[in-house]
């Protein structure tokens, strides 16, 4: 009996054997019927590796890995209850291993040498109500600066190393700043389509004339300048709707703009990310990849999670891996902040995501000895790494669901029934099966290789595995199926 009110005479079932899916990643827009549906329709918290289900992206404490790659634990971030800004120094200290991580936040700023890890330099500085981005540039002596802007109108000043000094005021705030060959570039809130730039080798000098500083002023036609990216020789500004490329060689003169890129959707400029010899960067209609010539979308699977404003994400790029933190726009999950992690692989196109932890801001920490990336989030006491396996937040285990609907397998008039399934897993996890009019049946696997009863008919199905598992293999699933071809007569 398939309905209380109904009985159906069917024709002698074809018994049939197939497989659930390759696991070859997440695609909401690929639509499959048939089996295996190599793509899911939703995933979070699985990676995908040689056709098996793995452990997705998580987060861990950092250790810091010292010049001579011993592992040391880091120390409580000075600020945890604030969101803080990361940025990275680069020094000219040896003792330092050349870097440190710098850490903004309200009304000050700290400096974690990648030397030893041992301890936070905290400068607090009044002045500045909250430092929002920094850059690194070399002073009037050839000297290593960290270049910080705030948000809170008061311009910029110059981290040495031990003390800041302020770079004039003003009552506007710097909303994107770069450094580009010889100069420093950025734009300020009070106008939006004009990029101003430093005298050459001097940070400290704004002033206009043609043997110091100047500006140049762009159309209103790709809306608002929202990032400047220093690229192959090349000073890039992104807008709202588009890229422009500013050639700086010579003398102020000599300066030429060119428009590259106009897009279709509004572009991200959190998301903005240098990726060896290209930028990857996302827009309302997918992700981007940008040479310097020309932008090619490189994935749409992205785009049924963004939220509608989208704004507030943060990326980074490390070996061949594009990560960003986002507030995916699933299940209810729309309010709030980034609650998101997505990790594309740029070799191979897979994209896999976790979602059920914060991330504020993240950067790419790369030193001699250690390649990864780092991130902050408020109430988190020290900074964290970013895995694209790790499965798990801060030692607690992610959320875990692969699902797809609307599977018929490749017979939309024949009743099926799912007679059983056979697992070899090294993973426990529930399999559920969803039919058209809601009846579910789950069942639940341990670790091994076995086969269980499923005793589920239907003519379209959504199925789902789900995990709390930390760490994850799960191969692929064969499935025992009758087909009644010629579907139900209701007598």
């Amino acid at each position: 009996m398939y309905n209380a009110d109904k009985r159906y005479v069917c024709a002698r079932p074809s018994r049939r054997t197939v497989t659930l899916s390759g696991f070859r990643g997440v695609d909401p827009e690929q639509k499959r019927a048939a089996l295996p549906s190599d793509y899911a329709d939703f995933a979070v918290g699985f990676g995908f590796k040689d056709g098996c289900l793995v452990s997705g992206p998580g987060a861990r404490y950092l250790k810091g890995v010292k010049p001579d790659l011993t592992e040391t634990e880091t120390p409580n971030v000075p600020k945890p209850a604030e969101n803080c800004r990361l940025g990275i120094y680069r020094t000219d200290d040896k003792e330092e291993n050349y870097n440190k991580i710098m850490l903004m936040y309200t009304n000050g700023a700290a400096a974690l040498p990648t030397g030893d890890f041992s301890a936070w330099q905290q400068y607090n500085y009044f002045l500045m109500s909250n430092f929002n981005e920094g850059i690194n540039v070399l002073d009037p002596d050839g000297k290593p600066v960290f270049v910080l802007v705030s948000t809170g109108g008061e311009a910029m000043c110059i981290y040495t190393g031990s003390t800041f000094d302020v770079i004039g005021s003003a009552t506007a705030t710097v909303t994107t700043i770069c450094k580009h060959s010889e100069r420093v570039f950025a734009v300020m809130s009070d106008d939006e389509c004009t990029v101003l730039y430093s005298d050459a080798f001097d940070v400290y000098n704004w002033d206009v004339s043609l043997d110091a500083g100047g500006y140049i002023t762009f159309d209103r036609d790709l809306g608002r300048i929202r990032k400047l990216v220093s690229f192959a020789d090349y000073l890039y500004v992104f807008c709202d709707y588009g890229i422009y490329r500013v050639s700086t060689r010579g003398d102020q003169l000599s300066f030429s703009v060119k428009r590259l890129y106009t897009a279709c959707s509004r572009i991200y400029p959190e998301t903005i990310a240098e990726a060896g010899d290209r930028i990857i960067f996302c827009a309302g209609d997918g992700v981007y990849s940008f040479d310097g010539y020309d932008v090619t979308r490189i994935s749409t699977r992205l785009n049924k999670y963004f939220h509608v404003g989208a704004d507030g994400m943060c990326a980074a790029y490390c070996k061949h891996k594009y990560y960003l933190a986002f507030r995916l726009c699933e299940d209810g999950w729309t309010a709030g902040d980034n609650n998101s992690l997505a990790i594309l692989d740029l070799d191979t196109g897979e994209l896999c995501i976790s979602r059920g932890f914060y991330i504020f801001d993240m950067e790419t920490l790369a030193t001699g000895a250690q390649n990864t990336v780092i991130a902050t989030a408020k109430n988190v006491e020290k900074l964290m790494e970013l895995s694209p396996e790790l499965g798990s937040y801060l030692g607690q285990s992610l959320e875990k669901e692969w699902r797809v609907g609307g599977v018929d397998m490749g017979d939309a008039g024949a009743v099926k029934v799912v007679c059983s399934a056979e697992v070899n897993t090294q993973t426990p996890f529930t399999l559920t099966f969803t039919n058209e009019r809601g009846k579910t049946r789950s069942v639940s696997f341990a670790a091994g290789r076995s086969t269980r009863r499923i005793g589920i008919c239907g003519k379209t199905f959504s199925v789902a595995i789900t995990t709390q598992e930390e760490d994850v293999l799960i191969r692929p699933i064969s499935l025992t199926v009758d087909f009644y071809e010629g579907g139900e007569h209701a007598v």
